[in-house]
């Protein structure tokens, strides 16, 4: 016991020298720099007073249960546990089951104070919340600036791996928003993240030993032996792996009579598959009320992917589907352009032109816009320069609007005061995946990518301060070792 009044009374020596270092400062930076600097030190006094004071419970030769079976603590181990305070050096108790000394050893007092890996929980969740905003490396540099240490490039992985395997258990059991309005929006849409492929995985395992010292040289040795093909204009080359992406939102009766909103969005993603993905959301809607007459009407907005609708078809049968108006308007401009030439030229034409058949789908003649450009389609030679294309690109464009006839009731929808675009998705798409996991130079794993993206909609959905409470709830385990990294070969795949 002597020993750990010795600590609280350095506690107390330590807060007397931060004020007289204070009080002492020429300048507000110097007082502020000198203050954060003796908090940090104090902080790290009171949480090594804290833990001699809790290890000292744990003295030898005592015994203690755990999941049935007992156990007897053997000795201490020296260790350095990570605080936002920065490392604390413990004298950790360990335990072995009674009558076994070569069993594995059982850790009683990281359990009783919540330690996770070594680390505190607080560090566990501040890390994992940087990492869902920036990189790896940028976080671990932001903690270092503010916290004068930092976990290894490892810790952070391994906490990753571990905080956002509870991300999903998190959300599917986050009690849904209250005060949803009276109608359902679900729009579902997809954003590719770079992957790393099972060639470049292959190079990087190679021993850095093992590796051309001449880096330039090696890089035209590349070159010379996997030549580049060409791509094309919007080709890109960054092994995509798709993030299926949805939102749930509600709209709800304002007191003059409109609709307003977004109410309660929650946003949910996979990299697993769109199925997936449908089978999350179908079941948070359940929980929301879909089924039941608490909502008037669902609506269900997406661009044109078939899958997407297929899977509509399937989960969401009797919402009311719309077709997003932006991705139509797109269609249009590509027809506009090879209906009306020399449009760098005759700009005001090509505009016109899209302008009247975007007042037609407004007013519900989608059919007489598919014969205007079937029209368009049959007045264009067969022969002739530049034909051969804009034929394919009007076939197309008119074959896409007699498909889809019947999202097209913008007319109707915005009677209701429904939503016609699916603007909430796509900013939701650049903003949960584009920000952070589609920025150069990156190549991600299937696990890991999959790790952060759970925990980045953890944090957009605003749950982060309960997803903390729900991992204080349960003890979070660290792996010795990080996830081992899964590739993935997008244009294999699209080939097979």
């Amino acid at each position: 016991m002597a020993s750990i009044q010795q600590s609280w009374d350095e506690v107390d020596r330590r807060v007397r020298e931060v004020r007289r270092t204070v009080e002492r400062a020429t300048s507000a930076e110097e007082a502020e720099g000198a203050a954060w600097a003796g908090l940090l030190a104090l902080g790290q006094l009171l949480m090594g007073a804290y833990f001699d004071q809790r290890a000292s419970a744990w003295m030898t030769g005592k015994r203690y249960s755990h999941a049935d079976r007992r156990y007897e603590i053997v000795g201490a181990e020296g260790v350095e546990i990570g605080t936002r305070f920065g490392k604390v050096a413990v004298a950790r108790p360990v335990g072995r089951l009674v009558g076994a000394p070569r069993a594995s050893r059982d850790l009683p007092f990281d359990r009783e104070v919540g330690l996770a890996g070594g680390f505190t929980l607080p560090v566990v969740t501040l890390v994992a919340r940087l990492t869902a905003l920036m990189a790896f490396a940028a976080s671990r540099e932001l903690m270092k600036s503010l916290l004068a240490w930092a976990p290894s490039s490892r810790s952070v992985l391994r906490i990753v791996d571990a905080v956002g395997a509870q991300a999903r258990p998190f959300l599917e059991q986050a009690p849904p928003p209250d005060e949803d309005g009276e109608v359902l929006v679900i729009t579902v849409d997809g954003k590719g993240a770079p992957a790393i492929s099972s060639r470049e995985y292959a190079r990087r395992a190679v021993p850095h030993g093992t590796r051309d010292v001449n880096r330039r040289h090696a890089r035209r040795k590349k070159r010379q032996e996997h030549p580049r093909k060409r791509r094309g204009p919007g080709k890109k080359s960054k092994n995509a792996k798709m993030a299926a992406v949805g939102v749930l939102y509600t709209l709800r009766r304002a007191a003059d009579g409109r609709l307003e909103g977004p109410a309660n969005k929650r946003t949910y993603a996979t990299f697993v598959s769109y199925r997936a993905l449908f089978e999350w959301i179908h079941a948070e809607a359940r929980r929301r009320g879909y089924g039941t007459k608490k909502f008037k009407k669902v609506l269900f907005i997406a661009d044109g992917a078939e899958v997407l609708w297929s899977l509509q078809q399937e989960f969401f049968p009797d919402a009311d589907v719309c077709l997003d108006w932006f991705h139509v308007v797109e269609k249009l401009w590509k027809a506009g352009k090879a209906i009306c030439r020399g449009t760098r030229r005759e700009r005001q034409h090509l505009e016109a032109w899209v302008a009247e058949q975007k007042r037609s789908l407004r007013h519900g003649k989608h059919a007489e816009v598919a014969a205007v450009i079937e029209a368009a389609l049959e007045a264009t030679p067969v022969t002739g320069p530049g034909n051969k294309y804009r034929r394919e690109v009007l076939a197309e464009v008119a074959a896409h609007l007699r498909k889809n006839a019947a999202r097209l009731e913008y007319s109707r929808l915005r009677r209701q005061d429904l939503d016609i675009s699916s603007g909430i998705i796509e900013g939701a798409v650049r903003h949960l995946v584009g920000v952070r996991l589609d920025g150069p130079g990156m190549r991600w794993s299937r696990d890991r990518a999959e790790a952060v993206l759970q925990l980045r909609c953890v944090l957009i959905n605003g749950l982060w301060g309960d997803f903390e409470q729900f991992l204080g709830a349960r003890r979070v385990r660290l792996a010795a070792q990080p996830v081992p990294t899964r590739t993935h070969d997008a244009v294999l795949k699209k080939a097979a």
